[in-house]
């Protein structure tokens, strides 16, 4: 009976630590608007380390979606770029706060300023994202 009533608590604790973590993650909806395939990528704050970092690449198919959950500190916003040659965006975030960050043609995270040490990197512009979906259906040039 002790052993079986120790499961149980564990079991509990591993869901509400789960439930915790989950309630406390960020989840972006991206909405690919336009009839080609984007590449995706984010920057934020993460919760743990508070450091800022720019994480790519997602990829949405072609008047597709899809859902990306960040550990992001969403009161200090979270950011959006999309691309597939040209940069594409958000018509209603046009207006919404920018940065640069770097980017690169492969899978990276960068939680630094300072350009990486790769010789594929561009800075790239950055929307801010009003609430947590993203309907991309513009490019900027």
């Amino acid at each position: 009976m002790r052993g079986t009533l120790k499961a149980a608590i564990l079991i509990i604790a591993v869901f509400i630590m789960v439930s915790a973590f989950e309630a406390s993650a960020a989840t972006i909806r991206i909405v690919n608007g336009v009839n080609t395939r984007l590449s995706i990528t984010l920057t934020y704050v993460d919760k743990a380390s508070g450091a800022l970092v720019t994480k790519g690449w997602w990829h949405v198919a072609p008047d597709g979606e899809t859902s990306i959950t960040l550990n992001a500190d969403e009161s200090r916003g979270i950011y959006f770029a999309a691309y597939n040659k040209d940069q594409y965006y958000d018509s209603a975030a046009k207006k919404n706060a920018q940065i640069r960050r770097w980017v690169s043609r492969h899978t990276f995270t960068y939680s630094s300023d300072a350009q990486p040490d790769d010789d594929t990197t561009w800075q790239g512009k950055f929307f801010k994202i009003n609430g947590n979906t993203v309907n991309i259906d513009s490019k900027t040039r």
